[in-house]
């Protein structure tokens, strides 16, 4: 009987099972060549990276949320997907027949893209790093360049000529050995170039290119990712006509200080305070029984206000040039760069500095505006650890007890000047558990307004126990009499009062109305100094006044006029009788920082201009403090022609 034959479907067909496979493996051939595990070795200039920054900020990565490490992860991706392909071009040029235009080729690849990448992105980064706490990032080079003129005088102002020998024999050394990984790689990269390295390349410079690489926040980048990424930038500006846009943080050259000598002997010590996005009805700056705080009338019941205080600019890096130089919201890039900053003058009379942060100074490169302030003690997050949140920075308590320390140093008899830079009542506002008395409180800016403004309650009482504490501890040392605080915030922080939330949107009174007060030993203010700081009372005060202040706590302000860019300093001392209210200018978009939706404005007493162009509005902050019935036109006709002369973004 003869057998049947089984039907064969499709499914089983042994000439499609065979090509399927066959279509695959071509697939695989055309993506990845060859040999996909070349193209993993072809990759090890990354993991070189990934060494480098291990050994520089592994406390740091560590303290990275899910979030940042997620980022940092993709990185090595970015990183690796731009090196593969230049080095899979490089192994083909080895391979090409022997001539002079292969070799050619190869040189010029290794001269004018391994070299470079290698110098800059391994030893480079590990250098600045070492100056700046930071890696250079996407507006280092292009500011750098803009401030000091060609790439010669940027590298130099972070090194000198032996400096930069020792980073180019760096980057030799490591070009030889990718040299050396090209020969051993280049007999298992044959055929056609592999796909995959071509679009990973192109994806990666979209990347660097729409800022998608964090070179900025918390640098969750490998050290070379991040130095490409400032190239890109620098490109991107350069070809879309954005180049001279000044604005934004580098490196200073500071202008030259006169011989000068403090008015006053002995030295006061004078520590300044400086707070994060905490509004003036969130802190009492009156003292008791005017306004009760638990924490601080304990430590700091005898508290002078300082006035009316106003910020001049609702963000962290103008309002601290304000405050570290005395210069105004509309300083050029250059002056803002070059004016004497107030460790600087503390230090030419003789006394001990240090600025101990919790704040980021990885953030857009903030590390390298102080990295050149005359500070003998620097501390930032990155030093205090416990970072898990680029905005929040290190908790604040590590930032106070490394300031004690500091001053537990400074020699018997020499005075210091220290500034105490807190961090995190910025948003999302770190709190306790233990100390949550303001709620039902939540850190979601979408949920109930209130219950975020509540978290923003309990934060700032976590940090006001931190700043008692450390009042706390000054108090008791021996030369409290001739010590004098400051305390003051950076900027205010708005809660849907305008439409808006945070800091940096609007010149309304909610992000510009901040607290501030002054306690001082018997020693260090005189009499009339106090009567001056007493009888300020609602009287409107400024931002370029505490820079005053401060200059002339440091015994320094009958020498101001002498000193460079005199003319653009135009605070009062408040401890000196004020004169007729000033006008002052407001800006949200200055030389070191450019918002989306920038706004500007200026202030005349208790009348406010504020807006941008087409959109004006003028107050009268006295009779309407809440900013909500704008006066008519002509209100402030005066105001709105000197904002347009003074920012010409404004007109």
């Amino acid at each position: 009987m003869p057998r049947r034959r089984r039907r064969v479907t499709n499914r089983e067909s042994p000439l499609r099972s065979a090509a399927v496979p066959g279509r695959f493996a071509r697939l695989a051939r055309l993506l990845l060549g060859p040999d996909p595990r070349a193209l993993l070795w072809l990759a090890a200039p990354t993991l070189l990276a990934l060494a480098l920054d291990l050994l520089v900020r592994a406390r740091v990565l560590a303290g990275f949320a899910l979030q940042g490490k997620a980022i940092y992860a993709s990185s090595w991706l970015v990183s690796a997907a731009f090196w593969v392909l230049p080095l899979v071009v490089a192994c083909r040029l080895w391979r090409a027949p022997r001539g002079p235009v292969a070799r050619v080729a190869l040189g010029v690849l290794l001269v004018a893209w391994v070299l470079p990448l290698a110098t800059f992105g391994f030893a480079g980064q590990l250098v600045y790093h070492r100056v700046f706490s930071s890696y250079m990032g996407r507006d280092t080079l292009r500011l750098g360049i803009v401030l000091r003129g060609t790439v010669g005088e940027w590298f130099a102002s972070w090194g000198g000529p032996w400096l930069a020998a020792a980073l180019i024999v760096s980057g030799v050394g490591v070009t030889a050995g990718v040299l050396a990984l090209i020969r051993r790689v280049a007999p298992r990269v044959d055929g056609q170039i592999p796909l995959l390295s071509v679009l990973t390349f192109l994806g990666a410079l979209v990347c660097f290119w729409t800022d998608a690489v964090d070179s900025r926040f918390l640098q969750a980048a490998l050290p070379d990712a991040c130095f490409v990424h400032g190239v890109v930038h620098a490109a991107r500006m350069a070809l879309t006509g954005q180049w001279r846009t000044g604005q934004g943080i580098s490196v200073r050259t500071p202008a030259p200080l006169p011989p000068l000598t403090a008015a006053r002997i002995p030295r006061a010590n004078v520590v300044v305070v400086l707070t994060e996005s905490v509004r003036a009805d969130m802190l009492c700056s009156d003292p008791p029984p005017r306004c009760l705080s638990e924490a601080l009338d304990a430590v700091a019941a005898d508290r002078m206000p300082l006035g009316k205080l106003t910020t001049q600019t609702p963000n962290t890096f103008s309002a601290c040039v304000v405050l570290w130089t005395g210069v105004g919201p509309d300083v050029d890039f250059t002056s803002a760069h070059s004016a004497p900053v107030l460790w600087e003058l503390a230090r030419a009379v003789g006394y001990r500095t240090a600025y101990v942060t919790s704040q980021n100074t990885q953030y857009e490169d903030f590390g390298a505006f102080v990295s050149r302030a005359g500070i003998d003690s620097l501390v930032t997050a990155s030093d205090l650890g416990g970072m898990a949140n680029e905005q929040l920075g290190a908790p604040d308590e590590r930032a106070a007890e490394a300031m004690l320390r500091f001053v537990r140093e400074v020699p018997a008899g020499m005075p210091y000047f220290a500034v105490l830079h807190l961090s995190n009542t910025h948003a999302p506002y770190r709190v306790d558990p233990a100390l949550q008395p303001y709620g039902p409180h939540s850190a979601d800016p979408f949920g109930s307004i209130e219950a975020f403004r509540d978290q923003d309650r309990n934060a700032v009482l976590l940090q006001e126990r931190t700043v008692a504490a450390f009042v706390r501890e000054l108090r008791a040392r021996a030369d409290w009499d001739d010590t004098a605080i400051v305390f003051l915030s950076d900027h205010g922080e708005q809660f849907r009062e305008h439409g808006g939330l945070y800091h940096n949107h609007s010149l309304y009174e909610e992000e510009l109305r901040i607290p501030g007060w002054l306690i001082a030993g018997e020693h260090a203010l005189g009499s009339g100094q106090r009567a001056s700081l007493l009888a300020l009372g609602s009287r409107r005060t400024y931002m370029q006044d505490v820079h005053e202040t401060v200059v002339d706590l440091l015994g320094l302000e009958d020498a101001r006029v002498q000193l460079p860019l005199a003319g653009l300093v135009t605070g009062r001392s408040l401890l000196r009788p004020l004169g007729r209210d000033p006008t002052v200018l407001l800006a949200t978009s200055t030389a070191v920082w450019e918002p989306d939706d920038a706004r500007f404005g200026a202030t005349a007493g208790e009348r406010a201009l504020i807006g941008a162009p087409g959109s004006w509005e003028c107050f009268d902050t006295e009779r309407d403090p809440h900013e909500r019935h704008a006066l008519g036109d002509g209100a402030c006709a005066d105001l709105l022609e000197l904002v347009r002369q003074r920012f010409p973004a404004a007109r």
